[in-house]
């Protein structure tokens, strides 16, 4: 191949006394698949042309015979991208690099600050912002960027990290002459720890079960990658020497990282969020200056992005968000700091590499096998319902369970997961529509809408940001009085701004406002729901609390034989519904609980009717 690029650049220097060369093909990234510019280092060369792929770097062989007269540029008007530019030695060891010295988005590297050491062969690579060089440790050459000389001691290019469109370029160079490519530099070193992929073969889990087991021998170093959104990689490991133990991501990795230690049972033990040691910098170290590990044995080591929070077995903190903490190395101090790993909470875009130092400790092949996590009470929308809430009255998911009484065992919390554009609803009982409250504030932490239903799917009352408060949950009462009797209902949790329609695409409910609790209002609200508007990002776990709600029967909103004098709508005649009419007799108007009769009236008629029927259904 380099024969090849070698007699390309021997036919372009025929055409005159200088080489203007233009890329052939894809010129390579490093200097192993780089492209060579001419035979010789004596013939002239004023400019390299090209053009970048999404993602792309290319990278050419020039010569340098007197680096104070070097200067490489890119052009303004041949170059439509914000440029980058980088100079490598023959064996790839990072020489100097440029990103908006020429003025806006243009790149202009010189020997200014003496970056350049002498005459040679050296290799210059352009790409677009913000693609940039990572040496075989995976760390970045450089850390400036006006004419900076790389880190020193950084060693080769290996790697390229960040995403870019493709573009076309002109680099104009001075005092630069063709060049053969030099002889192929060395390897990078095998790397002297875990590698998640070489080793682990894959993406290492974010769970105690799922953890990558990381081999028997010493490990100084664990390399990975935060490969997705909100991914979290968790290794187990075995700490050898407590009071040697140290895990630290601090020049390891340019992402902003958190670290956690779990014991071997997947409870917490430490956790770090910016660098202990110093006022700036958002990398971590954990270590045992606390004392708190206090034997050796098998633990859990994971990493994620800031925003990513470890959550315990009731969806709580395992250790407290709070930015007074972020520098310190802390034992569990959330709403659960008792409870073993059960998921986490928060999301995060960034992705990115990153190089784990590790002192004190050696693989772990097998792990441990931890407890789960208790039952969830009393609802769970995977544990109990079996997966994912429908959300339409015809895929609701029933809370029921078989030692649960319909319509008088209480429901007190909902627990599930919205994905994008997910709506999640419930069928439940409300017996006494005074005492009904469903609540995400304080239980989420995303933009929540509440929404109840009648069983026949026509609108009853709607929430988005909870009345009184300042924050984007939502809470649903009864205080506007637009639930009028016990029954079955049907309650959905959306992310603003997916809202419910009816078969002509009409809203149930109106836009605005929206720190209201209002009775469907919208052009559609006579009509029952038919499906959902607008898109939305995945919003993740919540929990609604609820007050006055009860389980149901495994029929549902499906009328079974009604039994007359069934005041709260269970199926049967018993002393619930008697003391429902003793509770409100003498209540006088439409909408009382327990007028059996309609008439507006809650009296002996009412009482009558539940004495006769009593037994009705059980």
């Amino acid at each position: 191949m380099r024969t090849f690029w070698a007699l390309l650049a021997l036919t372009t220097l025929c055409i005159g006394a200088q080489a203007q060369w233009t890329e052939v093909g894809d010129a390579g990234d490093l200097p192993e698949t780089a492209q060579a510019t001419g035979t010789d280092t004596s013939t002239p060369l004023p400019s390299i042309s090209g053009a970048l792929d999404a993602n792309d770097v290319d990278m050419f062989a020039i010569y340098i015979a007197d680096p104070a007269t070097f200067q490489a540029e890119t052009n303004t008007t041949s170059t439509n991208f914000d440029s980058q530019l980088w100079l490598f030695d023959v064996n790839g060891n990072g020489i100097v690099h440029d990103d908006d010295s020429a003025g806006g988005l243009r790149s202009r590297i010189t020997n200014a600050n003496n970056c350049i050491p002498g005459p040679g062969i050296y290799y210059i690579a352009i790409s677009r912002f913000n693609r940039d060089p990572r040496n075989c440790d995976d760390n970045a050459i450089w850390t400036g960027t006006a004419n900076a000389c790389a880190i020193a001691g950084r060693g080769r290019v290996a790697s390229w990290t960040g995403t870019t469109a493709a573009g076309n370029y002109e680099i104009v160079l001075t005092g630069a002459f063709t060049a053969p490519l030099g002889a192929d530099p060395a390897d990078c070193p095998p790397f002297d720890g875990w590698d998640e992929t070489a080793n682990g073969g894959g993406d290492a889990g974010d769970q105690i079960e799922t953890s990558q087991k990381t081999g028997s021998n010493p490990i100084p170093r664990i390399r990975g990658e935060i490969n997705a959104a909100n991914d979290v990689d968790i290794y187990a490991i075995y700490i050898e020497d407590p009071q040697n133990f140290s895990a630290s991501t601090i020049g390891g990795t340019t992402l902003d990282t958190a670290l956690w230690l779990f014991d071997a049972d997947g409870k917490g033990v430490l956790h770090n969020e910016d660098n202990p040691d110093a006022t700036t910098g958002t990398q971590s170290r954990i270590d045992n200056r606390g004392g708190q590990i206090t034997q050796p044995g098998v633990y859990y080591l994971a990493i994620s992005l800031f925003g990513r929070r470890a959550a315990g077995c009731e969806d709580g903190l395992i250790w407290s968000s709070s930015s007074s903490f972020w520098r310190q190395i802390i034992a569990p101090n959330g709403a659960e700091p008792n409870s073993r790993l059960a998921g986490w909470t928060g999301t995060t875009s960034s992705t990115g590499r990153y190089i784990i130092t590790l002192t004190g400790v050696r693989g772990e092949p097998t792990g441990t096998d931890p407890a789960d996590c208790p039952p969830p009470t009393p609802w769970d929308e995977q544990y109990y319902g079996g997966g994912d809430a429908g959300d339409l009255p015809a895929t609701a998911q029933l809370v029921t369970l078989p030692d649960q009484t319909p319509c008088n065992s209480p429901v007190t919390r909902i627990r599930g997961d919205n994905a994008a554009s997910d709506v999640d609803m419930y069928v439940i009982c409300i017996t006494d529509p005074a005492s009904f409250v469903a609540s995400t504030v304080g239980t989420a932490t995303w933009d929540t809408q509440l929404w109840l239903f009648r069983c026949d799917g026509t609108g009853v009352v709607h929430n988005d940001d909870a009345v009184g408060e300042t924050v984007l949950q939502s809470r649903l009462d009864n205080s506007a009085n637009c639930i009028t009797e016990g029954g079955v209902y049907l309650l959905a949790i959306s992310r603003y701004n997916r809202d419910a329609v009816d078969a002509n695409g009409a809203l149930l409910w109106n836009s605005t406002p929206t720190r209201s609790l209002r009775c469907a209002d919208g052009p559609g609200a006579a009509n029952p729901i038919a499906g959902w508007t607008n898109s939305t990002t995945a919003a993740g776990r919540y929990v609604i609390t609820l007050q006055g709600a009860y389980f149901v029967s495994d029929s549902g909103c499906e009328e079974g034989p009604s039994c007359e004098g069934d005041v709260n709508g269970d199926g049967r005649v018993d002393d619930a519904d008697l003391l429902v009419v003793l509770f409100n007799f003498g209540c006088f108007g439409f909408g009382c609980q327990g007028d059996v009769n309609n008439d507006a009236t809650v009296d002996d008629a009412d009482l009558l009717i539940v004495l006769f029927n009593f037994g009705c259904g059980s």
